[in-house]
């Protein structure tokens, strides 16, 4: 049952924007910022439990936000340069970056679509 929840977790985080190295990061985040989107930068990892909770959530909010938000997983075991970077000290951890690039919001363990859905409301979406 783990495996096949696994394979799951797996073929869902394929369908999200989802980056493997530092230098995919810093490609998605400036992309983002020339097209003027917030960001939510999902830091967690695979079989994580809260982490592969937030899947469905995630996908609610591309589903929703499309064109103005970036929802972007990073594996931090995979890629832990990046996990420094943002300060990941416990996973899941979301961080929301806002038009320009700047951290504008941030939270640690599986986050509701609709605490989500506020904090991207007071950031203008």
């Amino acid at each position: 049952m783990k495996i096949v929840n696994a394979v799951a977790a797996l073929l869902v985080l394929l369908s999200f924007s989802s980056c493997s190295s530092a230098g995919d990061i810093e490609a998605s985040l400036s992309k983002a910022r020339q097209e003027g989107k917030v960001v939510m930068l999902e830091l967690g990892s695979i079989g994580c439990i809260p982490c592969d909770q937030m899947q469905p959530v995630m996908q609610q909010l591309r589903d929703t936000y499309r064109g103005k938000l970036e929802v972007i997983f990073i594996d931090v075991r995979q890629d832990n340069r990046t996990g420094r970077r943002f300060r990941v000290t416990m996973i899941p951890t979301q961080v929301f970056l806002d038009k320009d690039g700047k951290e504008m919001h941030r939270h640690v363990g599986f986050y509701a679509y609709e605490e989500i859905a506020q904090v991207l409301k007071k950031a203008g979406l």
